[in-house]
């Protein structure tokens, strides 16, 4: 039809196939939605004289052509609106692109278009088709209704049929006017009969009764096992814990051929309490009413009755059975069924058993294939099946072929597998004897129940151990007994595998009794692997475990075996009932876990239980190694159990080691102790190691062999007969020595072990050894000689190292060389150095104590000194005049050593020197005497504090950061002097000597010559006070600088500035005059101009005047010369008085007038008067004038220096 043409939804214009939707119609044949057929128009007479017949439009999926053009037009024309909006915003690019887009899509949708239109040309002939095809199927829908009403009607029919008319019914109702006959079933149902009384049912079951008891009696044979009572017209037969059933006699006939009707059955097979309670053999109403059918077959059957049958369902229905045997077959099928039914149980408890318990696929069971026989296997090894195949006849062969090799070897390996299985099995079981056929005129209660042979089957329970002859079964009796009324598996499994356990741990404890038998002669052989009668005992274990399972109550416990490993440490060695493994624990020892040894020793056992000798030996020496790794942590070792050594280094330690236990020192980590066990003894050694550069090997450098036998801690074994008492032993008290004086013999529990006290002393012993190679190693760094002497003699020693080596639990002393700690020093200072290795035995594990103790040659240094500690290290005794060093061995400890070392001794040189004649002044007081310091006072007021001082062990380095290296000299250290004031005048006064303290200290350490620094220090006092004061009063110049300075030159010369302009040279001339110079003339001019110093009558002048330090150099004088010096000079007159200058005096007397009375004058005599040196040093007083200077006495230089001060203060 023009106009219509289908939708088209591909992309590409080719247009898909058209799929003709159904054209549902509307009953007058049009489609629905369509409109009806026009009538066609009327032919003409020149038309054809049929006409043409008129198909309903079908229009499904199409729509009309000019809809698809108008939203075509309408989609490009809002597009294009769209695109003229976007543009305005886009640069020209963009819009290029936009527009081509545009052109693109619409170009592409109107080509389809007029596609669409060129096709739509042809759309007449489709249109017709499509026409037809939707009346035709119309046309069938119609028909497939036509053909499902009538099949409908057909069906209804069948329903709507009327029964046929009771007509005689309706006769005789129309006749007689009521119902002639009524239907037979309603007088059944509703129509009762006659009852018999209670006295004629009664008669009546008294008779049978009499039937029935005559019968057994005369005529039956009643098997023995089957107990019956007679009652209410029935006969009840028991037999227990199998069945219960009820019989009568029922029919025509003689009474001795009524057949027996059995009226009620009861299986009495079933599970007493426990965790089988649910197990009963609970039949249903059918599997009952079958068993009664086939045990009412089988008193009706004509088989003998002494037949051993297994089958439960008897097959014969012959009705000629002889009477006189109908309870006999009764008895055959049920007692039958009740042992297959107790099989049955059997089986289902120990199926249950599998999931309670009893897992980990220890316990496999077995039903035969004709369900008689059950086999649990215990402690089973081989893999639990899921299920069982079904047995697989053998393939044919021929007559000639013969079994494979591998098909032997697996028969082979499954018979001697099955001859290693533990099992108990429960089994229906005939009984022997020959089987005769009873007599046929047997009957009646006079027979004899052995003739009959009943019963035929029983339940048999077989024990492997039973058939292997390991137990006697007599002696299993009792256990192998099944109770039918009170059935419970798991109990008669618990008994067998109780007893199984106890024959294991009785062969374990023969054979621990067989090793203690066979080693009572080797005590001194084994270490640690000797057992007694004591450290075995076999006990019987409660039955804790076994009283949470219901019905198992009152059973004995399995037997375990007690061990002794070592002093309280026991392990239990048991059976796991269920699984068959050896489990072992220790005794006492709560909380979760099993020590990783006593583990490995269960696995051990598990593998092969028959060498329990040499595993318990083996874990006793694993234990004591586990006990020596926990103690040497206590003792601050580091355990290790291997280390990174070379297979030759490994060698060292012997073939046939066993364990390994490497102890290393944390303070020495080249150092170990280790212990092992080789050929059942343990082995000791000591060990050093390195590593490799630039690897993770170590090489062994050292190894010791240690006897540690010697250390043993021994006890004395008392006597039964005597009361126990402690006996307490004095341990030797030198350090050296650790063991005890006398022997003891051992007890046999105490035999060679490494406890925690041999530990200790191994420990100590090789710590001290490493310390002492480490002295040894650092007094041959240092260039320190010694020599060995014995712990317990006062004698020297051998002179080799090796004879050192033979005692090994002896620590030598050693005697050092004085003269090779300090050389050239102290010689004569000395009878006797010695050194030793101290603190190894006490509780702190951290390292050794290296002592060192000397004693000085008598009056050597004074007899007042006290005792005490001089510093952390050294410690001075006064009553033995020994001073004692003592230092931790870590680190350059020699070197710490030497340095106090070389302190005491740099100070006995000055404390030799107190009291010499030549320091014999009234001024000198000691204040302190000290190893370590020299304290002394002058003029009351002023102190001055000599010390040594070890060089430094840290770099000095400039500002820059170069390296300044110590001066040759200072190299072991230098004397420092502390110049300071007497406490009481602290404050009030400044020791004048602070200046000159470095040249003092510098003079002092050329020549330590204390004779010497005490007399410049006397010398120069008044000088320096005076200059002090003047310093202190002098003005200041206009820029606010003093216009007094002092330089010190020397310890002898001070140079005295004023303003730059004039310089006065003061030095000390000799012990007891000074000189005082024009500093602007030449030193040339004041050497020329010195006269000869004086002659001291006691003591020698101090200083000559070679030694006497020049003040300048010539061209370096930039001075003016002082103007009027020697008039100055001469203007001062010694006998008159000056009363500026004694003001000044005055003032410095009053601080010295406090002198302590007490205190100690060095250099005075017995009678207490100074010598005459210092009477003559009193009485001078003199002036010397000189060009250029002058050369006073001490007494005068004060007033001569104050004089020029103040003349050159004069001329500023």
């Amino acid at each position: 039809m023009a106009g219509t043409h289908p939708m088209h939804s591909s992309a590409n214009g080719i247009p898909a196939e058209n799929i003709l939707p159904e054209v549902k119609m509307e009953p007058n044949g049009t489609a629905k939605g369509m409109s009806p057929p026009m009538s066609a128009p009327a032919p003409s007479s020149a038309s054809a004289s049929e006409p043409l017949p008129v198909l309903p439009q079908n229009m499904a999926g199409m729509v009309p052509l000019s809809a698809i053009i108008h939203r075509m037009t309408n989609e490009a024309f809002s597009d294009l609106s769209n695109l003229s909006e976007i543009l305005s915003s886009k640069n020209d690019a963009q819009k290029k692109l936009h527009i081509l887009q545009y052109t693109l899509s619409k170009r592409e949708q109107f080509i389809k278009l007029l596609v669409l239109t060129k096709w739509a040309k042809s759309a007449n002939k489709f249109q017709q088709c499509q026409n037809i095809v939707g009346f035709l199927r119309h046309e069938n829908e119609l028909f497939t209704r036509a053909v499902g009403g009538l099949f409908e009607t057909y069906r209804m029919f069948g329903r709507a049929r009327v029964r046929n008319f009771d007509i005689p019914t309706a006769i005789d109702v129309l006749t007689t006017g009521t119902y002639q006959r009524m239907p037979s079933r309603i007088k059944q149902v509703y129509v009762e009969e006659e009852k018999p009384s209670r006295t004629d049912m009664a008669a009546t079951l008294e008779r049978l009764d009499d039937v029935i008891r005559m019968r057994l009696l005369c005529d039956e044979l009643v098997p023995p096992a089957m107990k019956y009572t007679i009652g209410k017209g029935k006969a009840k037969f028991v037999v227990a814990n199998e069945f219960e059933v009820t019989l009568t006699v029922s029919g025509a006939g003689p009474p001795k051929d009524i057949p027996w009707r059995i009226v009620g059955l009861k299986i009495l097979v079933k599970p007493v309490g426990g965790s089988f309670q649910g197990l009963g053999m609970s039949l249903t109403d059918m599997q009952m009413r079958a068993i009664i059918s086939n045990a009412q077959k089988e008193i009706e059957s004509a088989h003998p009755a002494n037949v051993p049958q297994h089958a439960a369902v008897a097959v014969t229905n012959s009705a000629a059975a002889p009477a006189n045997e109908a309870l006999l077959r009764l008895y055959d099928y049920l007692h039958m069924l009740s042992l297959q039914l107790l099989i049955e149980l059997v089986y289902m408890q120990a199926f249950t058993l599998l999931r309670s318990g009893w897992t980990d696929n220890r316990l496999r069971v077995e039903l035969s294939a004709n369900r008689t026989a059950v086999r649990l296997v215990y402690w089973n090894t081989s893999p639990q099946p899921t299920q069982q195949p079904p047995p697989v006849p053998p393939p044919k062969r021929r007559a000639s072929a013969s079994p494979s090799a591998a098909a032997a070897a697996q028969r082979d390996l499954a018979l001697a597998s099955a001859a290693q299985e533990h099992y108990l099995e429960i089994r229906i079981e005939d009984r022997g004897g020959p089987k005769t056929k009873i007599p046929e005129g047997l009957a009646g209660a006079l027979v004899d129940p052995k003739v009959l042979g009943y019963p035929k089957a029983y339940i048999k329970v077989v024990w492997s151990q039973v058939s292997k002859g390991v137990v006697p079964e007599e002696d299993s009796d009792d256990i192998l007994e099944l109770n039918p009324s009170s059935l419970h598996v798991e109990r008669l499994l618990l008994k067998v595998v109780n007893m199984h356990t106890g024959q294991v741990m009785q062969e374990f404890h023969d054979r621990l009794c067989s090793h203690i038998e066979s080693t009572e002669t080797q005590t001194e052989q084994m270490d640690g692997a000797l057992f007694s009668n004591e450290d075995v005992k076999l006990v019987t274990l409660d039955s804790g475990e076994q009283q949470g399972m219901a019905g198992t109550a009152g059973l004995s416990g399995p037997q375990a075996l007690l061990v002794r490993l070592k002093g309280d440490r026991w392990i239990r060695i048991r059976i796991d009932v269920r699984t068959g493994r050896v489990v072992v624990r220790e005794v006492g020892k709560t909380g979760e876990g099993v020590d990783p040894v006593i583990a490995a020793f269960q696995t051990r056992l598990n593998e092969n239980a028959s060498n329990i000798v040499d595993a318990l030996i083996s874990l006793r020496f694993s234990m004591a190694i586990v006990e020596l790794e926990s103690q040497g942590i206590l003792l601050g070792l580091q355990p290790y159990r291997r280390l990174a050594l070379s297979m030759q280094d490994a060698a060292q330690f012997g073939t046939n080691i066993q364990q390994l236990l490497f102890l290393q020192y944390p303070q020495h980590p080249q150092h170990y102790l280790v212990v092992g066990v080789a050929n059942q003894r343990f082995c000791v050694w000591l060990i050093e190691v390195s590593r490799e550069a630039g690897g993770i090997w170590l090489s062994l450098k050292s190894i010791q062999t240690l006897q540690w036998q010697a250390l043993k801690r021994r006890k004395e074994i008392i006597e039964i007969d005597y009361p126990s008492k402690l006996i307490a032993k004095k341990r030797k008290s030198v350090q050296f020595d650790i063991e005890d004086e006398e022997p003891h013999r051992t007890s046999h529990r105490d035999q060679l072990t490494i406890d925690e006290d041999v530990l200790s002393k191994l420990e100590a012993l090789c710590r001290v050894r490493i310390c002492l190679d480490a002295v040894k190693a650092q007094f041959l760094e240092h260039g320190i000689t010694y020599k060995y002497l014995k712990p317990n003699t006062t004698g020297e020693g051998s002179k080799s190292d090796q004879s050192h080596s033979t005692w090994v639990n002896m620590v030598p002393l050693l005697r050092l060389d004085p003269g090779s700690i300090s050389p050239g020093i102290a010689e004569g200072l000395f009878l006797f150095v010695g050194a030793k290795l101290t603190g190894w035995w006490d509780n702190q594990r951290d390292t050794c104590h290296f002592v060192v103790q000397a004693k000085f040659v008598p009056e050597t240094i004074p007899s007042d000194m006290s005792s005490g500690p001089l510093d952390a290290c050294v410690h001075y005794y006064a009553s033995t005049g020994t001073v004692s060093f003592s230092y931790k061995t870590r680190g350059a400890f020699v070197q710490q050593f030497k340095g106090d070392w070389e302190k005491i001794v740099r100070m006995l040189r000055i404390i030799r020197q107190l009291h010499a004649p030549t320091l014999s002044n009234r001024h000198i007081q000691l204040q302190a005497c000290h190893l370590h310091h020299v304290k002394l006072a002058y003029f009351g007021r002023y102190t001055v504090t000599l010390k040594w001082v070890p060089a430094s062990t840290t770099e000095k380095r400039s500002s820059s950061g170069v390296l300044i290296p110590p001066a040759p000299r200072f190299r072991q250290g230098l004397y420092e002097i502390e110049l300071s004031e007497v406490d009481r005048y602290k404050g009030k006064v400044v020791n004048p000597h602070r200046r000159m303290k470095y040249f003092l200290q510098d003079m002092f350490n050329r020549e330590a010559d204390l004779h010497s620094l005490m007399n410049t220090l006397v010398q120069t006092s008044s000088v320096l006070e005076v200059l002090d004061r003047l310093e202190n009063s002098v003005n200041e110049d206009s820029m606010g600088l003093k216009l007094l300075s002092v330089v010190p030159r020397s310890a002898h010369h001070v140079r005295v500035v004023y303003g730059s302009k004039y310089a006065l040279d003061i030095r000390a001339y000799s012990r007891t005059h000074l000189s005082m110079f024009d500093a602007s003339f030449p030193s040339e001019s004041y050497s020329a101009n010195l006269p000869p110093p004086p002659q001291a009558n006691i003591a020698p002048a101090l200083m000559t005047p070679g030694r006497i330090v020049p003040p300048t150099t010539k061209g370096h004088l930039n001075y003016g010369a002082i103007l009027n010096l020697q008039g100055v000079i001469g203007s001062i007159d010694v006998e008159k008085e000056d009363g500026e200058f004694n003001e000044l005096q005055a003032k410095l007397m009053a601080l010295g007038t406090g002198v302590n009375s007490d205190a100690n004058t060095l250099g005075t005599n017995n009678n207490g008067n100074t010598g005459a040196i210092e009477r003559h040093e009193e009485e001078l007083y003199e002036i010397m004038p000189l060009p250029n200077g002058l050369v006073c006495s001490r007494s005068a230089s004060g007033r001569v220096l104050y004089r020029i001060a103040k003349h050159i203060e004069s001329l500023l």
